[in-house]
């Protein structure tokens, strides 16, 4: 049995659905502009939850970035997206979720050559409890005071995703 071909939808410049791709073969040099989400989350002490990407990910393999990231697929809101992935990705019950860089943008190249290109909302969260990360997604997790994340980001910005870096500098309130 095969698995099923996940789709991202794709994007005009302007924001506007203009089709579909299969995830699997999007990620290039030269990625198309696709809609996407990425979620901070903060546990029931109020510190943050950082993630450390699988080495097997096409797309920044082995960075530590925010908790977790992922495609809305066709028809689907980022919000249903964000409850979908945080339970596949990191086995977690998500609480409210908060929009807050409702229009963030961003194209990053890895050191491979690979391309994110993505209209990105960025929602932030609480849980109860620890992750249960997905093998394929996370390599290691961690959680953090939101003050020393930030630092860190600051201090190495080459070990951390390049959104995480930049939705930090767009947002104060980010990322407890």
């Amino acid at each position: 049995m095969t698995d099923p071909v996940e789709l991202v939808v794709l994007l005009d410049d302007a924001g506007t659905p203009i089709g579909t791709a299969d995830k699997a073969t999007v990620h290039t040099a030269d990625t198309p502009l696709h809609l996407a989400f990425s979620c901070h989350v903060i546990g029931p002490d109020g510190r943050v939850l950082v993630t450390r990407r699988a080495l097997g990910k096409r797309a920044f393999p082995g960075v530590w970035t925010n908790a977790f990231c992922g495609h809305p697929a066709p028809g689907e809101s980022p919000a249903e997206a964000v409850r979908r992935r945080a339970q596949t990705e990191l086995g977690l019950e998500v609480g409210a979720l908060e929009l807050v860089l409702p229009d963030f943008r961003y194209r990053a190249r890895d050191s491979a050559g690979v391309v994110e290109n993505e209209l990105c909302p960025v929602f932030r969260t609480r849980v109860g409890g620890d992750p249960r990360p997905a093998a394929g997604e996370v390599d290691d997790w961690a959680w953090v005071e939101p003050a020393r994340l930030r630092a860190a980001v600051e201090a190495t910005p080459f070990a951390f995703s390049p959104w995480l870096a930049l939705q930090l500098a767009e947002s104060p309130s980010l990322p407890g």
